[in-house]
C-alpha cells in the first residue's frame, strides 16, 4: 500500500487511478530541485516528499507519510519553511495536504471496523503493530472472513498471518487498505488459519492487508 517515491515525485504523476495516502521518502530530498506549491494546501504539481519537508512531517533522512486530497483550492500561499522555498499560485487548482503517519500496537482481536471506521470520505488508518502467536487466539472470537480480501469484522493480525503478511511467531508492521465492500466473502485454509465465508453481509466494509517493508 504505502508507496516508495523519488524526491522529484510529483502527486500528480503518482496518483492516476491508484488509492494515494501513504509514501516513503528518501534521504536527500532538501538538496533536490523538485518544485513545491503552496503552504498546508499544496498543488498536486508539488513533490510529494518536499512538501513533506516544507509542512514539517519529514526531516532531511526522509520517511514515511500520509496524504489526503482536499479537492480545489482558488490560490496556494509561498513561504519559506524548514530550509524549503514554496511558490505562490493565485490560480484555482486541485490540493493535498500531507499529514505524520501514526502507529498503533493492537491486540489479536482488535478489527478494522473498531480502528478504522472508514465513514468520512477519507480516513486514514494507523500502521498497525501486530503481537505474535495470534494465531493460537480463539477463531469464535478472533474471527477471519474472507480470503485477500476480508470483512472488516475480521481480527486485523490473524487476517495478516492468513494473507501471508505477517509471520505468526514474529508478528510486526502492517498496514490495512479499505477496497469497495463485497457481496460475498470466500472461505480458504493459508498459512495455518482457516477462515471463514460470508454472503451479503449486512453493512460493514472490505479492507486488504500490506506488509510494512
Amino acid at each position: 500500500m504505502s508507496q516508495l517515491v523519488t524526491c522529484d515525485t510529483k502527486l500528480r504523476d503518482q496518483c492516476k487511478g491508484t488509492t494515494c495516502n501513504r509514501y516513503e521518502c528518501p534521504a536527500g530530498c532538501l538538496d533536490s530541485t523538485g518544485k513545491v506549491v503552496g503552504t498546508v494546501h499544496y498543488e498536486m504539481q508539488s513533490s510529494i516528499c518536499r512538501a513533506g519537508l516544507h509542512s514539517g512531517v519529514v526531516d532531511k533522512d526522509g520517511g514515511w507519510l500520509d496524504v489526503t486530497r482536499q479537492g480545489r483550492k482558488d490560490f496556494f500561499i509561498k513561504s519559506n519553511k524548514n530550509g524549503i522555498q514554496s511558490l505562490g499560485k493565485y490560480q484555482s487548482a486541485n490540493a493535498f495536504i500531507i499529514s505524520k503517519v501514526t502507529v498503533k500496537a493492537i491486540t489479536c482481536e482488535t478489527t478494522v471496523a473498531q480502528m478504522c471506521s472508514y465513514q468520512k470520505l477519507v480516513k486514514h488508518c494507523p500502521r498497525l503493530y501486530c503481537p505474535r502467536n495470534c494465531m493460537d487466539e480463539n477463531p469464535n472470537i478472533s474471527r477471519v472472513i474472507g480470503t485477500r480480501i476480508y470483512s472488516d469484522k475480521s481480527s486485523i493480525c490473524r487476517v495478516a498471518v492468513h494473507a501471508g503478511v505477517l509471520q505468526n511467531d514474529v508478528g510486526g508492521y502492517i498496514d490495512v487498505m479499505p477496497v469497495d465492500k463485497r457481496k460475498q466473502y470466500i472461505a480458504s485454509y493459508q498459512n495455518g488459519i482457516t477462515s471463514e465465508s460470508l454472503q451479503n453481509p449486512p453493512g460493514g466494509k472490505a479492507f486488504r492487508v500490506f506488509a510494512v517493508i
